[in-house]
């Protein structure tokens, strides 16, 4: 009896720590992913605020206009970020988070079949 309780301590702590390991892969690989994304993002914004830059220029006749036109636009656009989204933003990525985390535990809870 005692060898039985010791080998389902045993398997359920090593239970425990595939689905620590699995949580732990589902946020590093949705990290990676969401990073790349980013990182591909942020080099599309960046073509099409030079291109914006230089479109503005020709209109003021000057390239310096046009890149401070953009850097207003982005600075603005900093502003309302920080006054009105900032915080929605966070708790939405935070959730996202946990749910990534969460996510092997309901899968196993779900595959349990309970008998009654």
């Amino acid at each position: 009896m005692i060898d039985l309780v010791k080998k389902y301590v045993e398997n359920r702590i090593q239970l425990v720590k595939f689905n620590f390991i699995g949580a732990i892969a589902n946020v590093a690989a949705g990290m990676v992913s969401s990073f790349l994304l980013l990182i591909m993002g942020i080099l599309i914004l960046l073509m099409f605020s030079i291109a914006l830059a230089f479109w503005l220029a020709t209109f003021f006749e000057s390239e310096i206009i046009g890149f401070a036109l953009v850097g207003i636009i982005y600075f603005v656009l900093l502003l309302i970020y920080t006054s009105f989204a900032k915080d929605k933003v966070e708790l939405k990525i935070k959730d996202r988070i946990v749910e990534m985390a969460l996510k092997d535990e309901d899968d196993f809870n779900e595959s349990i079949q309970y008998d009654e």
